[in-house]
């Protein structure tokens, strides 16, 4: 792919990602030549391939939105989370890197305040991509990268959590962790799946919450 091309599109993406464009924020291809110091057409090229991955709208008329995310979404983020990542425990377990695993373990155990939110979050991240990437399933891991895309710009639209569910989080991820270590794959299964409808429950409050503030 020409550099230009990439370059443009992995910076409008991050910038989707992390919400420097938050939802419903418009695009414009000439602020963006502007901004990036990139040409017209690898912008252009970059907003196809963007939309392509369901992360901006080009209407006709209209212009160029980044795409919100809808409680109907967060449903959907997390069925396809829910059927992805227990059954990626049961199936492809065996192939978890153990020593990666082990290292994950250990900075479970750590309490909050030895970690930073931002270290939590990359941990987190690095976990759940440890337990799919171990399929070696090309198409399902592009099944849950597009997934996981839209996660991150859900954790970031619901703000920082609290020190109580970080707390939580990380002592759920530790025992998912402690039975994949011991090898019961079943029960780690189980408890990933529980973790997941946590996260689902936050997330959809969060969102709901969120558009009902945008209707006052």
């Amino acid at each position: 792919m020409n550099t230009l091309k990439l370059q443009a599109y992995n910076i409008i993406k991050e910038r989707i990602i992390l919400c420097e464009y938050p939802p419903n924020a418009l695009l414009n291809e000439e602020r963006l030549k502007e901004e990036l110091n990139i040409s017209r057409t690898p912008i252009r090229d970059a907003l196809s391939r963007l939309e392509q991955e369901s992360l901006i709208q080009i209407l006709p008329k209209r212009g160029i939105t980044v795409k919100s995310i809808s409680t109907d979404d967060v449903e959907h983020v997390f069925e396809m989370r829910m059927l992805i990542e227990p059954y990626a425990i049961k199936k492809y377990g065996k192939a978890m890197d153990r020593d990666i695993l082990g290292d994950l373990e250990t900075f479970f155990k750590k309490k909050y305040e030895e970690n930073n939110s931002k270290i939590i979050y990359e941990r987190d991240d690095e976990f759940h991509h440890l337990i799919v990437n171990a399929s070696k399933n090309t198409f399902l891991i592009e099944a849950y990268r597009s997934v996981y895309i839209q996660n991150v710009r859900l954790r970031i639209i619901n703000g920082n959590l609290g020190k109580d569910r970080l707390e939580k989080s990380q002592k759920e991820h530790l025992e998912i962790a402690k039975f994949c270590l011991k090898g019961n794959w079943d029960k780690a299964a189980i408890l990933m799946n529980e973790h997941l409808m946590i996260s689902r429950e936050i997330s959809y409050n969060s969102i709901n919450n969120l558009q009902v503030l945008l209707r006052r």
